[in-house]
């Protein structure tokens, strides 16, 4: 029974090898040598959840439905809140090569999933990790990442913007598909237009909000709606805010990279 005992004390115990706890990632072998370059060690893979439903709003021409991109951005918030919460858990400084995952119901209810490598920084080089303290958040691979770190810069969190705004409906030929001109539909376009200007002012004041030299990686997803009461666009826009650190700007020289990850087997196929 002893023996037992023993056994199970030694399964809760995590596994160290040297000074250092084993570590869980979904990096690469060629993107963990890259971290290590810059001086970042893989900890534990985190992720982040969070959901939201809202009523189906009817949108007029031109006007914003706050409701509905409210919901979308509290999902995002929680998901993100999420993976923040576990990365100070574990002692990290932030997490890299972050994965974001947006998947809607049948009915108006949207979930968010977040997931990356949480990594803590070694303090060997001076480096920290986001102004104040805070964990930072990135979708920039791991090699994105050893480059902006190598050139001086610093990662200080995912920044988002999200807009939903409303177009005037289409006319009776238009929706069944059978008006005989072929012109742009200027309400829906122009919607589009508006939906971004505000998602970008919502990104930019995300940024400010971080103290961020700027956003890197931007990357847009827009979907119209048109059902009987609903005709809107709906704009998300996700980068990764940067600063530059203490020394500004560095400039890189040629630098020869070998890729340590195994080919895809249609490299060795014969035509």
């Amino acid at each position: 029974m002893p023996d037992l005992v023993a056994a199970l004390e030694m399964l809760r115990t995590p596994f160290h090898a040297g000074d250092q706890p084993t570590f869980l990632s979904d990096l690469t072998v060629g993107e963990l040598v890259l971290l290590e370059e810059v001086d970042y060690r893989p900890v534990e893979i985190v992720s982040g959840a969070g959901s939201a439903s809202w009523y189906p709003q009817f949108t007029t021409a031109g006007t914003e439905a706050q409701m509905w991109g409210g919901a979308i951005a509290s999902a995002i918030n929680s998901a993100r809140e999420g993976i923040r919460s576990e990365v100070n858990r574990r002692g990290a400084d932030g997490v890299v090569a972050m994965r974001l995952e947006l998947e809607r119901e049948p009915v108006n209810q949207l979930t968010c999933t977040m997931l990356g490598t949480a990594v803590r920084v070694e303090h060997r080089s001076g480096h920290h990790s986001a102004k104040g303290g805070e964990p930072f958040t990135t979708t920039l691979s791991a090699r994105d990442f050893h480059l902006l770190a190598r050139a001086g810069y610093r990662a200080a969190g995912i920044v988002l913007g999200v807009s939903v705004v409303g177009f005037a409906a289409r006319s009776a030929s238009q929706s069944l598909g059978i008006s005989r001109d072929n012109v742009e539909l200027e309400g829906q376009t122009n919607a589009l237009y508006s939906a971004r200007e505000q998602a970008m002012a919502m990104m930019e004041r995300e940024a400010a909000s971080l103290k961020a030299d700027g956003v890197v990686a931007v990357e847009l997803s827009e979907r119209p709606f048109n059902t009987m009461l609903t005709h809107a666009v709906e704009l998300l826009a996700i980068g990764t805010a940067v600063y530059r650190g203490r020394d500004g700007h560095r400039s890189l020289g040629p630098q020869l990279q070998l890729d340590l990850d195994d080919p895809v087997a249609e490299t060795f196929t014969s035509g």
